[in-house]
């Protein structure tokens, strides 16, 4: 009896951290997508379907996922897609969830106007002075 305990436990255990590792292994290949996708934009425009779905794949990465970056490349790509209201969006989300993301002050500086691009360059220089005096 008690091994059949010991041996549901073990194969519990074994299902759980296989679903673990399934889950962050899809994650980091959807986060990839988007990633080449911000790649490949810096070469030439992107089609738009090629966008949508890189788009997508940073929503879908961040199920599960404590990490902020499939976010914060959700942000970048929206505002190299010219989706400014969703990438400011994006970077006042991130900035509230973690006053201490750089990258996601990086995201405000860019994506924002006025007081809160000022606010942006700021933290930035105070998040990573050797970076903030590069911006203007």
């Amino acid at each position: 009896m008690k091994n059949a305990l010991v041996r549901t436990a073990l194969v519990v255990l074994a299902l759980f951290v296989g679903a673990w590792l399934a889950v962050g292994y899809r994650e980091a290949r959807l986060e990839e997508k988007g990633t080449d996708a911000l790649a490949a934009f810096q070469k030439g425009p992107l089609p738009r379907g090629e966008a949508r779905e890189a788009l997508k794949s940073l929503r879908d990465a961040q199920w599960l996922n404590p990490d902020k970056d499939p976010r914060v490349l959700e942000g970048e790509l929206s505002l190299f897609l010219s989706d400014r209201p969703r990438a400011v969006a994006i970077a006042r989300e991130l900035t509230a969830a973690e006053p201490d993301n750089v990258r996601g002050w990086f995201l405000a500086y860019l994506a924002e106007n006025g007081a809160a691009k000022r606010e942006g360059r700021q933290q930035v220089q105070r998040l990573d002075p050797w970076a903030g005096d590069k911006l203007r």
